[in-house]
């Protein structure tokens, strides 16, 4: 369970148990909605999975970013529940209450274990959406699963390296602020000015932030780094997609992104929201919501169904 060779995980059944009852703390204070909290086997291991709202069609999974489990969509979880049920999984090998137990030697293997997810969860119809790196994970699935047909809608927030790649300067700067950040005197506040280069004008409660550098100072993430998508993989996504944009994004150029996707894609909308960073849905999250919500119950949500 700890730090197997090539398995994520946490140093110390102690540094776990110390995570775990920050996370179940956070869930219990600031998860807006009725939830019920699951735990499902994949052939990575076992996979927590937050089912919340019990409305009718097809079902939103959301893929969180790479650091901050799932209990960051508590910010966006209760409109998107008022007309569906909303699953949010902790992937497996990232800091969360999944448990790895076999390695994830490359891309295709996150597409396997997602997979194993929605099999468990006896889910056949299911709009999915991913933000950062969740958003790279959303689109790998999108193009490379065998059950095409298993997604109604797919929904990329600000995919980190998806559509394009995180340029090299960008990661060499972020290594060397988070660096900085990990040794200064005011954690809090270095965090803090990080978030605020990194994703704009997004607050963190000291809660979160207690989370996050325990997170860093004792989980190892073993996954595969985020490669941009080939030119037929993103022609192969045949669901009808959304891909939402921060203008003021440090990732790339939001302008290339959005020409990439529109020549690739098969059925896509692009918005590029302004003023927005690579935050967007934490800064914006009425009108990412409604944007989402617009979007899956156009056409799709009701096609899903039949």
């Amino acid at each position: 369970m700890w730090m197997a060779d090539r398995i994520g995980g946490f140093r110390s059944a102690e540094d776990a148990a110390r995570y775990f009852e920050l996370y179940d703390d956070l869930v219990d204070r600031f998860w807006p909605v009725e939830h019920e909290e699951l735990d499902v086997p994949t052939r990575f291991g076992s996979t927590h999975v937050r089912r919340s709202g019990t409305h009718g069609g097809a079902p939103l999974v959301l893929i969180h970013p790479t650091s901050g489990s799932s209990v960051g969509w508590h910010r966006l979880a209760a409109p998107l529940c008022e007309r569906h049920t909303v699953y949010t999984p902790d992937t497996i090998g990232t800091v969360g209450r999944s448990i790895q137990t076999a390695p994830i030697r490359s891309p295709r293997d996150l597409v396997i274990w997602l997979d194993d997810v929605l099999d468990a969860l006896d889910l056949d119809a299911i709009h999915l959406l991913g933000y950062s790196e969740g958003g790279w994970i959303a689109g790998l699935h999108a193009a490379t699963t065998e059950r095409h047909a298993r997604l109604a809608t797919v929904t990329l927030i600000e995919p980190g390296g998806a559509i394009e790649r995180i340029p090299r300067r960008l990661i060499a700067s972020m290594v060397l602020r988070g660096s900085r950040t990990l040794i200064a005197r005011d954690k809090h506040r270095a965090i803090r000015n990080f978030n605020h280069w990194m994703n704009g004008d997004v607050e963190i409660s000291d809660d979160e932030i207690d989370m996050l550098l325990l997170a860093f100072k004792t989980f190892r993430q073993r996954l595969p780094t985020p490669d941009r998508l080939s030119d037929e993989q993103l022609a192969s996504i045949t669901a009808p997609s959304l891909l939402l944009l921060g203008a003021d994004t440090r990732l790339y150029d939001p302008d290339r992104v959005a020409d990439r996707a529109r020549r690739l894609l098969n059925d896509v909308r692009v918005d590029i929201v302004p003023g927005a960073g690579h935050g967007l849905p934490f800064q914006y999250p009425e009108r990412t919501t409604t944007r989402v919500l617009e979007f899956i119950e156009s056409d799709h949500d009701s096609a899903a169904q039949r």
